[in-house]
């Protein structure tokens, strides 16, 4: 059994090989049908045909280029065949009913039956009788560009939709769009040997080849309205294929016997149809896509590829011709135009993995066409120029070195989005990954690199544990693991949404985890030794310090001695504790332990405290550096009023302003300094301010009227 990921190019090529065999079997026999050396054409106004182009030196004595036929007769024969109304290069299943189809068929007999002799007369509008021998073959030449186009338009859907099985060969959806490709290839063969006949086929022939064009067109079909069910997601639990093979030989059967004739156009009405259960079938699959990012966008791509692309195929030449009877535009536009469906999925798998097809399909094609192109030019170089084969080859060697690799590169940097290497950048986001290691932001900043590096089309946080990168919906999610909290970050379509997440990605990904691990740890340790001989100092202060000052202490003499020995030890207690971790303090508690050392400082003063606070949240907090530099301030102040001015009141406020509290302390004993006077040199003036600086705030002082006023503000989350 073919394993799906043996070798696809040379599955590749035989593919491509079959195709051009079958290409040039339908060559020879386009070249084997009888020919009079003529280039004809219909002429609407004269219903009759025209002469275009005389290949036959022969016949240029005897007729001219612009010359209408009107009969056509042989040898001993008393009656000739009318060409009047004889419409040239029609198809038959463009006629509208069974009727006028085997009407056409019949005539295209009568007048192959007049080229199967040697000799055949034809007579002209001015009434001149020619005689003309009938060739058995036609030189290639003659076969005329609709022949090649119909030919190319095929070959291109078949190599495509053969690609993609070659990846994925057990994948249903793959095998549809190979099937739909092969009948598009074969309809369009079969299409172009009758198409380029000169005047007539025989009938037997003519059928077998309009039947095999239409098998093939119902197989392309049958087959994409398949794969709108199946993918993304099958749309029913019965197999979509119990309701479309029935259907299938039903409607092959019907067009073979001719059993029911449909209204407006019995051959193009079911084609319409069939459009139209596409449009149902693709409705139900975008309700079932709608959760399902992947999905919706590979859907989106197919749908638009499908449905665009054959809707102005049946606009061109379809829907004219069920509803005028004549169409809008020639059939090489319309199956052109069809062809561009197969680019376009070719396109939707660069960018969105259709049918999980990975890039490296694009690359596979690339040296595909590379190989192909050498193997061309040197055929070419062999049988147009008799160049000696090894000279040949050399000379196509170079020639797709130099024209097709340089284009190949284009296409390659045009097919894929702008996104730069993850390598190139790995400097900046290590770098990034140290500058976020303080534990309040490390899992935000990780979040915003990953942002920064691919610029995903949604960014959604989880709290599921995950230990590693990994990839979902065929790359359309990446999910990273956060570093502190438990939880990841589900990045979904990369380059905000133009392209889906590779392996490549995840490598990258992968490794950026491991060095911020190994960062996060490094700084774990080095945290833990700075706490460590933190805790060694703290005891050193507790045992020694503390014990000398708590003697002091009980051996004071009197509150004089014993006022400045209690103020130290206070003061080595908030310095233990901020060496000790650094812990939170409740915001409220703190003020409230400050009024009462404010009110103890005034009792003897005679001065009138005015405490407010507008806090609006009693569940702030501040850290140990901000309550004992702020207490300072507050103190130096309060010392000020007494001890420098003829103060009756003090003022103190604290309020919170855009995340700041704010201190405010105003006394009114401030006449006997001059406002004139520079008042930042004091030493106590200057502590205040270097203390506010510490917490990332800021200190003014000013005198006005006989009133002193301190403002402070410090940032609530400085640290």
């Amino acid at each position: 059994m073919f394993d799906r990921i043996q070798a696809p190019i040379p599955l590749m090529l035989s593919g491509a090989v079959a195709s051009l065999i079958l290409v040039a079997f339908a060559t020879y026999i386009a070249c084997q049908t009888p020919w009079l050396g003529l280039d004809l054409s219909y002429d609407e106004s004269q219903q009759l045909p025209l002469i275009e182009v005389i290949h036959n030196p022969a016949n240029n004595l005897h007729l001219q280029v612009g010359d209408h036929l009107t009969s056509m007769s042989v040898e001993n024969s008393s009656d000739a065949f009318s060409l009047k109304g004889f419409r040239l290069h029609v198809e038959p299943p463009s006629h509208a009913n069974y009727a006028d189809h085997n009407a056409l068929l019949e005539r295209e007999e009568e007048v192959a039956s007049l080229l199967k002799h040697e000799k055949v007369w034809v007579t002209t509008e001015a009434g001149n009788t020619t005689e003309l021998t009938v060739l058995p073959e036609r030189p290639i030449a003659t076969l005329g560009y609709e022949f090649w186009l119909f030919n190319l338009f095929g070959l291109i859907a078949w190599n495509v939709s053969l690609a993609v099985w070659a990846i994925r060969p057990r994948e249903t959806a793959a095998r549809l769009l190979c099937a739909s490709g092969a009948g598009f290839f074969f309809a369009t063969l079969f299409n172009s040997i009758y198409l380029s006949r000169e005047i007539a086929l025989p009938q037997d022939l003519f059928l077998v080849l309009t039947r095999a064009n239409h098998l093939g067109l119902a197989i392309m079909l049958f087959s994409l309205l398949a794969l709108m069910a199946y993918y993304p997601r099958r749309i029913s639990r019965p197999s979509p294929a119990i309701y479309l093979i029935p259907l299938f030989i039903f409607y092959q059967a019907n067009e073979t016997f001719q059993w029911i004739e449909w209204p407006l156009h019995t051959y193009y009405l079911p084609v319409l149809m069939l459009y139209l259960a596409g449009i149902v079938v693709a409705v139900y699959q975008w309700r079932m896509s709608a959760q399902v990012p992947l999905d919706r966008a590979a859907l989106k791509w197919m749908l638009v590829s499908i449905f665009i692309i054959m809707g102005l195929g049946l606009a061109i030449y379809f829907l004219p011709l069920v509803l005028f009877g004549e169409a809008a535009f020639p059939q090489w536009a319309m199956v052109g135009t069809a062809s561009l469906l197969y680019i376009g999925f070719a396109f939707g798998i660069v960018r969105y993995r259709l049918f999980d097809v990975d890039r490296w399909w694009l690359a596979i094609w690339a040296w595909f066409l590379a190989g192909l192109a050498i193997v061309v030019v040197d055929f070419a170089l062999i049988s147009a120029i008799n160049i000696h084969p090894s000279a040949a080859l050399a000379i196509a060697v170079i020639a797709v070195g130099w024209i097709y690799f340089p284009l190949r590169q284009i296409a390659w940097e045009k097919l894929h989005p702008d996104a730069p290497d993850p390598d190139d950048l790995l400097t900046s986001q290590v770098e990034r990954i140290v500058q976020a290691m303080p534990p309040q932001r490390t899992d935000h900043s990780w979040m915003r690199l990953l942002i920064d590096a691919y610029k995903p089309a949604n960014t959604n946080i989880s709290s599921k544990k995950t230990e590693s990168v990994s990839l979902y919906d065929n790359g359309a999610v990446m999910v990273v693991p956060l570093l502190l909290t438990v939880g990841a970050v589900h990045l979904t379509l990369p380059n905000h949404g133009r392209r889906l997440f590779s392996l490549k990605d995840r490598k990258h990904t992968e490794g950026l985890l491991v060095i911020a691990k190994r960062i996060l740890a490094a700084h774990e340790g080095e945290r833990i030794a700075v706490q460590q001989e933190r805790e060694r100092i703290v005891r050193d202060l507790h045992d020694n310090v503390g014990g000398h000052l708590l003697t002091l202490l009980r051996r004071a003499p009197s509150k004089e001695f014993e006022q400045p020995a209690h103020k130290a030890l206070k003061a080595l207690r908030e310095s233990m504790r901020i060496l000790d971790g650094n812990p939170l303090q409740d915001l409220t508690v703190c003020l409230q332990d400050m009024k009462a050392e404010v009110e103890e400082k005034l009792i003897d003063t005679n001065i009138a405290l005015s405490w407010r606070q507008s806090l609006n949240d009693d569940s702030l907090e501040i850290t140990m550096r901000q309550a004992i530099n702020i207490n300072h301030i507050l103190s130096e102040a309060v010392n000020n009023a007494v001890e420098h001015a003829d103060s009756k009141h003090i003022q103190i406020r604290f309020e919170i302003d855009d995340k700041s509290l704010a201190l405010t302390i105003v006394n009114d004993g401030a006449t006997r300094i001059n406002p004139e006077t520079k008042l930042m040199r004091g030493r106590g003036l200057n502590n205040m301010s270097v203390r506010a600086s510490e917490l990332g705030g800021h200190f003014e002082f000013s005198i006005e009227n006989g009133f002193a006023t301190m403002l402070s503000a410090v940032p609530l989350n400085s640290r």
